[in-house]
């Protein structure tokens, strides 16, 4: 019996969203293409160009990044506005699964592609943050797979590989899906879970490492909508955004105490120099520029006092060491 394929119609009917399957795919087309430029300018607002700055602190090249992010984007992230795009070749989406929903903008114009926009969602500086979307375990999705690794014999059964990206972390995920056409269907919660673990993984070693907290009374993250784009990395700032997003989903004074603690720790056992000090301090200055939380200027202001005190502590172990030198050289000349 041969398999039987099915058609957009077919899963619409089942309530699958199919609406930003042609908007993702000239999204990956464009992403491929060796021509698509990069429009570096700095728009109006001044606020255009805070991932940018982000991207290069963690050492990759924006446009390389950009080409890389919009070939794995899918069409269950994204969002279309059609209201942003006043010119016919222009294409806008919104990536909403983040704390603050990405905004792509790009002119797909032949021989003249040109991503316009990558930057978080905002209007004057004030943030669009996300609705948490509460979980729903047999939310189905289109995805293009990145390959397929397997498939039961006249049966409509795969298994695929999709390479999903948030902010910079890519993950290799293996799904059961089903064929539709040029999509397969998978269930999303299979890719979130994966996400929110290498979050939650990472948060509870920063909490842990050398501190003597109570874990247990820190709420994790449980949706994609509480983590920031710039969370998503290992590096010092990324480490820095996941601590500031972890704080802002603690519902009771003990936990924000405890997420306060291991953040002003964190960085207290930094040990960067004042150039990098003050690099890193622009970068959170300029990242939070576009931000929803509240009283955002005090717990910068906590992070680079806690900076600077770090690079005290650093600068007295310094000079205890120079101390401890110059006393032996002063013995050693008292001895000849």
């Amino acid at each position: 019996m041969a398999e039987v394929e099915l058609k957009y119609t077919e899963i619409e009917k089942r309530g699958i969203n199919t609406s930003m399957i042609k908007s993702c795919k000239k999204l990956r087309q464009l992403a491929k293409l060796n021509r698509l430029r990069l429009d570096d300018s700095e728009h109006r607002t001044g606020l255009n160009k805070h991932l940018f700055e982000y991207i290069q602190y963690c050492g990759l090249d924006v446009l390389t990044f950009i080409r890389q992010y919009l070939s794995n984007i899918q069409p269950y992230m994204i969002e279309r506005k059609k209201d942003q795009e006043k010119v016919k070749s222009f294409l806008c989406v919104i990536d909403n699964l983040y704390r603050i929903s990405v905004y792509i903008k790009v002119d797909s114009q032949q021989y003249e592609e040109l991503v316009i926009s990558f930057h978080e969602d905002n209007k004057r500086g004030v943030a669009r943050s996300n609705t948490l979307i509460k979980k729903n375990t047999q939310r189905y999705i289109p995805v293009f797979a990145d390959s397929i690794l397997s498939k039961i014999e006249n049966e409509n059964k795969y298994v695929i590989k999709v390479l999903a990206q948030r902010g910079l972390k890519v993950l290799p995920i293996e799904l059961p899906a089903v064929k539709c056409q040029d999509i397969f269907i998978v269930e999303e919660n299979q890719i979130n879970l994966q996400f929110l673990s290498y979050c939650n993984d990472y948060i509870k070693d920063l909490y842990t490492s050398d501190l003597e907290l109570d874990y247990d009374k820190i709420e994790v993250f449980s949706m994609l909508q509480q983590i920031s784009f710039t969370s998503y990395g290992n590096d010092t700032f990324s480490s820095i955004s996941l601590l500031i997003d972890s704080f802002c989903i603690q519902s009771d004074s003990i936990s924000r105490q405890v997420a306060d603690f291991a953040l002003v720790t964190f960085v207290q056992n930094l040990r960067l120099t004042t150039e990098q000090q003050n690099e890193l301090k622009y970068l959170l200055r300029q990242k939070y520029m576009v931000s929803d939380i509240k009283k955002i200027d005090i717990i910068l202001q906590r992070v680079e006092e806690n900076l600077s005190l770090s690079y005290n502590n650093e600068l007295d172990e310094l000079a205890e060491q120079a101390n401890e030198v110059y006393i032996k050289i002063q013995n050693e000349n008292e001895t000849t």
